[in-house]
C-alpha cells in the first residue's frame, strides 16, 4: 500500500499487514470509505490451529446431533441434501473461541474504529462444508436504525471475520467498495439486479483471504458470495458496536450492555489466564466511566445471552 490516494480505485479492498505496520491512519481512512478492509496475519499458526480444531469439533457435532438449536441449516436437518451452515454463541461452546474474542491486537483495531465504548453483540461461525452451501445472496447485514447510513455509513458497527481456511476468489466474499453510503434506492436496485442472476459480480471486488485473516466490514456495505460445492471455508465472526449508540438507539436493551461488558472482560481475562498467550499485554477495556455498566452487577456464569431476550424494538 504507497499511499492513501492508491486506495480511492476500488478495483481492490484495502489491505493492512498488522504485525508489520500496525493499524495506520490510511488504513483507517480506507475503511471508512471503502466499508471493508482486509488484516492479514491476525492469528500465529498455534492460535489458528487451536481455534481450527474448535471450529471442526462443533461442525462436527452439528452433524452427529442434527440439532437446530444455535444452528442454522440449509433444509430440515432430517431432509436429503440439508447442510449446516451457521452456529451461533460460539464464544460459549469453545474456549479457543472465547480466548480469540479477548485477542489484544483484535481488540485495539476495534478501539480504534468502533471506540474506546465498544462493545461484543454477535458471535457466530459461518462456514461451508465439503457438502455445499447456496449462494449468499447480495445484501446488507442490516439497516436497523432509522437513519442507518447517518448512524453506521462511517463504520462504527463492523462485522470481523476471522478466517480458518483459505477463501479463493471462487469461495470468498464478494463486496462492493462505498456501498456503505448508499441509499435505501440505490441499495435495493442493486441488489435487486445482481441477485436476478445466479452470481453476477458487477461492480465488486473479491475478498481473498488466508487462514489467520481479518476481514471487517461495515454492516451496509453490500456483499455477497457465490454457491459452492466441495470446498470448506470457515469463519469466526465478532459484531461490535459503540456501547453509547446501543443505549441510545437499540436494538438491545440497556441490561444487555452491562452483560455483553461482562463477556468481553471474561474473555480478556481468560485469554490472560492462559500460559500459551503469557508474553501478550492483555487488551485493557476502558470505556468510558458513564457507560461501565458492568458495575455493581452480578458474576456472569455464561458467555450466551439470547439476542430474543433483550430485544428494545
Amino acid at each position: 500500500m504507497s499511499s492513501v490516494g492508491d486506495l480511492r480505485v476500488v478495483n481492490r479492498i484495502a489491505e493492512c499487514d498488522i504485525r508489520r505496520t500496525g493499524l495506520l491512519p490510511e488504513h483507517v481512512t480506507a475503511f471508512r470509505r471503502q466499508g471493508v478492509l482486509v488484516v492479514r496475519g491476525l492469528l500465529t499458526p498455534q492460535e489458528l490451529a487451536d481455534v481450527q480444531e474448535a471450529g471442526r469439533a462443533l461442525i462436527d457435532r452439528a452433524w452427529s446431533t442434527r440439532s437446530m438449536e444455535d444452528t442454522v441449516w440449509t433444509l430440515e436437518p432430517d431432509q436429503p441434501g440439508a447442510a449446516p451452515v451457521r452456529i451461533e454463541y460460539v464464544v460459549d461452546k469453545a474456549r479457543p473461541i472465547a480466548m480469540l474474542a479477548g485477542h489484544p491486537l483484535l481488540l485495539r483495531i476495534m478501539e480504534q474504529l468502533v471506540g474506546p465504548n465498544l462493545i461484543p453483540t454477535w458471535d457466530s461461525m459461518v462456514f461451508k462444508t465439503p457438502a455445499g452451501a447456496p449462494r449468499l445472496a447480495w445484501h446488507r447485514d442490516a439497516g436497523l436504525y432509522d437513519n442507518a447510513v447517518g448512524v453506521t455509513g462511517a463504520g462504527r458497527v463492523i462485522d470481523a471475520g476471522i478466517y480458518l481456511d483459505p477463501a479463493p476468489e471462487d469461495n470468498c466474499v464478494w463486496c462492493i467498495p462505498e456501498s456503505n453510503y448508499w441509499g435505501d434506492d440505490r441499495l435495493t436496485a442493486t441488489a435487486d439486479r445482481l441477485n436476478a442472476s445466479e452470481w453476477d459480480t458487477t461492480g465488486a471486488v473479491p475478498a481473498v483471504m488466508q487462514p489467520g485473516d481479518l476481514l471487517l466490514h461495515n454492516i451496509l456495505t453490500l456483499h455477497g458470495a457465490p454457491a459452492v460445492v466441495g470446498k470448506q471455508r470457515r469463519v469466526i465472526y465478532f459484531e461490535y458496536r459503540p456501547a453509547e449508540v446501543e443505549w441510545q438507539l437499540g436494538p438491545h436493551s440497556a441490561e444487555y450492555i452491562g452483560l455483553k461488558q461482562q463477556v468481553l472482560r471474561s474473555c480478556i481475562q481468560l485469554r490472560a489466564n492462559e500460559p500459551q498467550f503469557g508474553d501478550e499485554e492483555p487488551f485493557d477495556y476502558q470505556p468510558a466511566e458513564s457507560l461501565r455498566h458492568w458495575v455493581d452487577r452480578p458474576e456472569i456464569d455464561t458467555l450466551r445471552f439470547a439476542h430474543e431476550e433483550y430485544w428494545r424494538w
